[in-house]
């Protein structure tokens, strides 16, 4: 029997470990991303300004990454904390990840907590917090892109200004900062119809798109059961026309990254 082609795409760009708050090993996660014919993984476990062993965590990964057959990039995931875009984690510590994902989350000021009743305002500050992220130079990936329908004032892709978009994606496609398709995004949605959120949110990756946003594959695992679990990924790439030429090549960014620290 013929073996089964790789994975479209034929990475993981977001998965967690036992080193942040998964509940796979390093090395079970390298081995599930091996196991399923990917071609690279990033460990991107959280991390926060708190956070004083991100060293040994990028050791304990590169450890693993020396064994294995395939690419694995030792990288981190940040809040963006505030609409200033600021990262929780100290600028000196940020080079020690090879791979720098950064998103909205819970503890976000002003959108996440302290919201406005204005949603005009809201959205400028979601939109603001992600350009001044991006413009930060830190950032490799906005992770969970848009994650807003389970915030205390939820936002749905319909409602995000499609010039606020099109500012945005041409932002990110000069300062070649990447988009997550995350394998997840319908989960932040609730309140949607799977097929409604789809449309909604294919039309906004479409935008991206049309900029020349490269875009990175994520999963979220916290398991290794979980690695390389794409399907939601390519539904809503063949309905936003987002060609594999669109996206990242891990391993080729991981010897990059390697060649530079």
């Amino acid at each position: 029997m013929e073996d089964l082609p790789r994975p479209v795409p034929p990475h993981d760009a977001h998965t967690h470990t036992v080193l942040g708050d998964g509940e796979g090993t390093v090395l079970e996660m390298v081995r599930a991303a091996e196991a399923v014919g990917l071609d690279s993984i990033a460990i991107t476990d959280r991390v926060d300004a708190e956070t004083a062993d991100l060293e040994e965590r990028v050791r304990a990964v590169e450890r693993v990454a020396a064994r294995s057959r395939i690419a694995v990039i030792a990288g981190a995931e940040l809040a963006i904390l505030d609409a200033r875009g600021t990262l929780g984690l100290p600028r000196a510590d940020l080079g020690r990840a090879r791979l720098v994902l950064a998103g909205l989350g819970e503890q976000t000021e002003g959108i996440a907590t302290g919201v406005p009743a204005d949603r005009s305002k809201l959205l400028d500050r979601v939109f603001a917090a992600y350009s001044a992220a991006v413009e930060s130079g830190h950032v490799d990936v906005i992770a969970n892109p848009f994650n807003l329908g389970r915030f205390p004032a939820p936002l749905t892709p319909e409602e995000l200004p499609r010039a606020f978009v099109r500012d945005l994606a041409h932002l990110m496609a000069d300062r070649d900062v990447a988009l997550e398709l995350a394998a997840t995004a319908w989960w932040w949605h609730p309140e949607l119809p799977l097929d409604e959120f789809a449309r909604q949110w294919s039309s906004v990756l479409q935008a991206f798109a049309r900029a020349g946003v490269k875009f990175v594959a994520g999963s979220d695992a916290r398991s290794p059961a979980a690695v390389g679990n794409n399907h939601f990924t390519r539904r809503i790439m063949r309905l936003s026309g987002i060609e594999l030429s669109q996206v990242v090549n891990l391993r080729i960014l991981a010897a990059r990254e390697r060649r530079r620290h």
